[in-house]
């Protein structure tokens, strides 16, 4: 049976049945009761012959019925033997309540993994153990036992909650049920000994009424199944919005490696949701207080925003957060001029924002004059309204049944600002999305345009691999590699003695760059083992006859030195990737040289991804304003260093697990395009071999 099948059953038995509803044993059997569950609630008790007016059984294997899901609301040392009689009777699903397990440590995580080795070899699907329950209010089967479906009555609706906590799937649902919306799903996976919050959202965008799908993560599993999912949402045009919890080090990465030291899980679960088109949000307030702008706005075209007040302090106040956000304040052509100088009074100046003035109450029309012209003009992806304050002579009734024909009818996103209660209800009565503030408002709206194109280019998830142990190779080594690979990387030699010193210096352009070669010393610089600007072959030997007498006195291995040809440059970048066990390939661009990991200024893309997101990520730098043409200086051409982003991801993802890690940096870039990016150091790890 299909999990979403499961998700709808028709027979519901429950271990360790209570007759108080209050209990996590009588709350499923007392909302299911209440809510209109149509199939046979199976009560299971050995103690009791009837169960809140229904039939009880003393075990499972004595019901009259097999059920399709199971509750198991029973102390953990009997959860073992429910599994095996869930098994025995041929149940698709069972939801487990009971904790005492993997959050308990090692001899936790071992006996969930005997839960489900002996549920697997049955066929039973586990949600939890130590979960609060799955829903299905569209047929009324609540497994469930949150208190807040009291508090809040369910109703059927458009959206799904995906939850690994179960106070912060009633915590989604309360505040959605208070701000009206009803939703089908609230489904909570706990611990995640089978069924995944990656699995749950694939499941429930199987139900072509979904329309929305909020998730809460504390750990991102199964990343390649949540890459499917978020295909699936995007070709169906249904947002996931996501809070994400738990911004701790991952850890995994090689120690040589700068990538893995900045890569946090956190930082990769936001790259990989930024890829797959997932929106991220702060907290659950956030995510509840967006998600009715996702469920009834269009997909925007672009990030260009039109505001409209009758407030000029809205005004200035919406396009300082419009430009804190991302958007684009824009200018009028001739003609979007032409049609505002009309529909606006002429004292009123036609610019963006829009400023209505109080001409709004004795034109009450030029609202919706404003938004007509705007809506043929191709002038706006995105607009903001805002009204401040409104008293009498505002006919708000009028004006949000406007705001929702426009959004309709145009395809272009409306989001209102507004202070009070009852202008707010005038709005959300037709659908259009309220808030307090033009800030929060312009949030909103950056947020919808974050879906633009978003995902389009990534291609499908890469299997994640478990990091290896690693060699390092010395920077000879992995500049070679990084060759091999296709990568830039500078002109130079390897030099073992005197003699091949001044012969190598004849063949490279000075000035040049002189390297002491040792697999065991990742920043040789600290070292002492870099010289620069070389200009004659007496510096060369000089150079490496104090690298060698300063490998002697560290104790390290002497590989000789690198003789390089030593390049301009006006940025230095570091470029790296690594090998994650979730996310599997994860390249990384960023601010490079020796302060690469006291600036943290990078950005993480999760392989395979094409050019434009590599050009999105490298837009994302803080320094990436610095890249642009400034006192008649060329800007940078930051296509160069996108297509080496792209090449080493693939590059990474065809050595199937066998390079770990790769650190370049610095990478040279050089402001204008006569003078190409240029690896100029290297390090790479590659997975050692087992010995027999």
């Amino acid at each position: 049976m299909s999990l979403l099948r499961a998700l709808n059953p028709r027979a519901v038995a429950i271990l360790g049945a209570s007759d108080n509803p209050i209990k996590p044993g009588g709350r499923p059997i007392a909302y299911m009761l209440r809510h209109g569950f149509a199939g046979r609630i199976l009560p299971v008790n050995p103690k009791r012959s009837e169960v809140q007016g229904l039939p009880a059984f003393p075990s499972l294997r004595e019901l009259p019925a097999p059920p399709d899901a199971v509750v198991i609301s029973l102390p953990s040392e009997d959860v073992a033997a429910a599994i095996d009689d869930c098994v025995a009777v041929g149940a698709s699903m069972a939801v487990i309540y009971s904790s005492g397990f993997a959050e308990l440590g090692d001899a936790g995580r071992a006996q969930q993994a005997e839960l489900l080795a002996r549920a697997q070899r049955g066929g039973l699907r586990l949600f939890g153990p130590n979960c609060q329950g799955v829903a299905n209010f569209s047929t009324g089967a609540i497994l469930n036992f949150s208190t807040m479906i009291n508090e809040n009555p369910p109703e059927d609706g458009p959206v799904a909650i995906v939850s690994q906590s179960g106070a912060g799937a009633a915590i989604l649902y309360g505040g959605l049920r208070r701000a009206g919306i009803g939703m089908r799903y609230m489904v909570s996976t706990g611990n995640e000994a089978d069924v995944c919050a990656a699995e749950a959202v694939r499941t429930v965008l199987g139900d072509e009424h979904i329309r929305l799908v909020v998730l809460y993560l504390e750990t991102l599993r199964q990343s390649a199944q949540l890459a499917e999912a978020a295909r699936l949402a995007r070709a169906r045009g249904v947002p996931i919005l996501a809070v994400k919890a738990g911004r701790t080090s991952a850890g995994q990465a090689t120690a040589s490696s700068h990538t893995g030291a900045l890569a946090a899980e956190d930082a990769l679960a936001d790259a990989f949701m930024r890829q797959h088109g997932i929106v991220r949000l702060t907290d659950f307030r956030e995510l509840i207080d967006y998600a009715p702008l996702f469920l009834s706005q269009p997909t925007p075209r672009g990030r260009r925003v039109v505001s409209i007040s009758n407030s000029g302090a809205t005004c200035v106040l919406s396009a300082d957060a419009a430009e804190d956000f991302g958007l684009a304040i824009g200018q009028f052509d001739a003609a979007t001029l032409a049609g505002l100088t009309q529909a606006l009074p002429s004292y009123v100046t036609a610019r963006n924002p829009i400023d209505m003035t109080t001409a709004l109450l004795g034109k009450p029309d030029t609202f919706g004059k404003t938004l007509a012209v705007l809506s043929g003009s191709g002038a706006a992806d995105l607009v903001h309204v805002g009204f401040p304050i409104g008293g009498e002579g505002y006919d708000f009734a009028d004006f949000a049944a406007q705001a929702s024909r426009f959004a309709r009818d145009s395809g272009i996103p409306i989001a209102v600002s507004v202070n009070q209660d009852w202008v707010a209800a005038a709005f959300q009565a037709q659908d259009v999305p309220t808030f307090w503030s033009e800030r929060a408002a312009m949030r909103g709206l950056a947020l919808l345009a974050e879906r633009v194109g978003a995902g389009y280019g990534a291609g499908a998830a890469a299997a994640p691999c478990a990091a290896a142990a690693s060699t390092t190779l010395d920077e000879p080594s992995s500049l070679a590699q990084l060759h091999e690979a296709g990568l830039p990387v500078m002109r130079h030699m390897v030099v073992a003695s005197e003699a091949e010193v001044r012969a190598a210096f004849g063949t490279l352009p000075v000035p040049l760059v002189a390297k002491g070669v040792c697999a065991d010393l990742a920043h040789k610089s600290e070292h002492g083992l870099v010289r620069l600007d070389i200009r004659s072959a007496d510096q060369a030997v000089q150079a490496f006859h104090d690298f060698a007498a300063t490998l002697r006195r560290l104790g390290a291995r002497d590989g000789g030195m690198l003789l390089g040809a030593q390049h301009r440059a006006d940025f230095e970048l570091a470029l790296g990737a690594h090998v994650d066990p979730e996310f599997g390939v994860v390249v990384m661009i960023g601010q490079g040289g020796v302060l690469v990991e006291a600036l943290k200024d990078v950005q993480f893309l999760v392989a395979p991804f094409d050019r434009a997101q590599a050009l999105e990520a490298i837009g994302r730098l803080a320094i990436a304003p610095a890249f642009a043409a400034v006192r008649g200086m060329p800007a940078v051409e930051p296509g160069a260093v996108a297509d080496m982003m792209v090449r080493l991801g693939d590059w990474m993802l065809a050595q199937a697990g066998h390079v770990q890690s790769v650190d370049a940096n610095p990478v040279l870039v050089a402001r204008g395009a006569q003078q190409p990016p240029v690896i100029v150091d290297a390090v790479v790890a590659v997975a050692r071999k087992e010995t027999a």
